[in-house]
């Protein structure tokens, strides 16, 4: 017999997409660029290692010595009581000058480091701004701890944001260097200039910029290196080492802010010493791997062109490895996404909301890691279905 409860539940599942999500059933392996799908290896579209370094044999054998001197990860004691090491301190000082900051803190996820952010941030009269269809936690955040939360999609209604809510006490806004939905550039000098005017604070998200991004990797840290408007630099840094872990840098102050405000981050395990070992192999690579950013920049506006001239609807910029294929439901991505997978080439579909806009995405990861083959699959896929499903789409 179903309570009332079940019987709303059932109600609210009725008004998502009357499509299921695609059972795709991958499991881990040889790596993460290849996967298993029905006990057949397939190629991965979907991974953020875009320079393939998980694999590289210096990365692979800072984890063995971390094994070795550490038994594996850290321990369960929290971020001050034990639990931290030198391991840490010297991989937070590291991401701290690859962005171009004074210091930094590591965390275990970017939704982790999102909520401490901003958290610990809250106070009354605050307000935070985000880029609309990003898939940083925000909005949860905000709801946490009962903020305000608006959304802009372009630097003009980032401007109209700001008329709504000058008489805030303080205007938070976060952007995404790269959309991590849509791999559209943000006007980095241009953003921080509005916010500055406005005496806001700025948060830039690098997570789906670095590694590919800038001469050394580090995304709009060597663009525009700091601004008085800049509160922090937040980087998911699985495009870096293809391994969930993230950072917060920015100044000393900010550091001892979080620390001092946030109600669990004196508690909560840092990241796991094998974890934070290859993050900080990883980024010493990614520092001096010029010729396999122009590699994949060139397979980057090639793949771009290819999806454009088959007919598809592409967002974003040809110069990052991600390509974007829009759709107006997520049925839609699904159902090509789906069709992919049973031609061995794994992608994702996501659905792609915000207050004026409704759609869906299926994103296609690309990574130096890739062959040319793999690539050719990916293409030839993507022409085959559009022929097919031209009247559908």
């Amino acid at each position: 017999m179903k309570t009332e409860l079940t019987a709303a539940l059932i109600k609210e599942l009725a008004t998502e997409a009357p499509t299921p999500a695609v059972d795709i059933g991958i499991r881990a392996g040889v790596d993460t660029l290849h996967p298993l799908y029905r006990s057949q290896v397939v190629t991965s579209f979907a991974s953020w290692n875009v320079l393939d370094l998980f694999n590289h044999k210096e990365v692979r054998s800072s984890i063995v010595k971390a094994l070795q001197d550490y038994s594996g990860g850290s321990s369960a004691s929290g971020r001050f009581v034990g639990g931290m090491g030198a391991i840490h301190s010297t991989c937070e000082a590291r991401m701290a000058a690859f962005l171009g900051a004074e210091t930094g803190l590591l965390f275990s996820s970017r939704n982790q480091a999102v909520l401490t952010l901003i958290t610990a941030l809250s106070k009354e009269g605050v307000v935070v701004i985000g880029p609309a269809m990003s898939t940083l936690p925000l909005a949860d955040a905000c709801a946490l701890v009962e903020l305000e939360y608006a959304e802009f999609e372009t630097l003009d209604e980032l401007r109209q944001l700001f008329e709504r809510y000058k008489t805030s006490k303080r205007v938070i806004v976060v952007g995404e260097t790269v959309a991590a939905t849509s791999g559209k550039r943000l006007e980095v000098p241009l953003f921080l200039n509005i916010i500055e005017q406005n005496g806001a604070w700025g948060v830039l998200d690098e997570s789906a910029a670095v590694a590919h991004s800038g001469l050394r990797g580090a995304g709009s840290a060597e663009q525009v290196p700091a601004s008085p408007a800049l509160l922090a630099r937040l980087c998911g840094c699985a495009a870096l080492c293809g391994l969930e872990i993230a950072a917060i840098v920015g100044p000393q102050e900010l550091k001892e802010l979080l620390i001092q405000r946030s109600r669990y981050i004196r508690v909560e395990a840092p990241p796991a010493n094998v974890l934070v070992a290859a993050l900080a192999t990883a980024v010493d690579l990614v520092e001096v791997a010029i010729t396999q950013r122009d590699k994949l920049l060139v397979r980057s506006k090639m793949v771009h062109s290819a999806v454009r001239a088959q007919g598809w609807s592409v967002v974003g910029q040809d110069d990052v490895p991600l390509v974007s294929i829009w759709f107006d439901t997520l049925s839609k991505a699904r159902e090509v996404q789906e069709a992919l997978l049973q031609r061995g080439s794994v992608v994702e579909s996501l659905a792609a909301r915000s207050l004026r806009k409704n759609g869906a995405v299926v994103r296609v990861l690309l990574s130096s890691g890739h062959t040319d083959v793999e690539v050719a699959r990916l293409l030839d896929g993507l022409l085959e279905i559009r022929k097919r499903l031209a009247g559908n789409l």
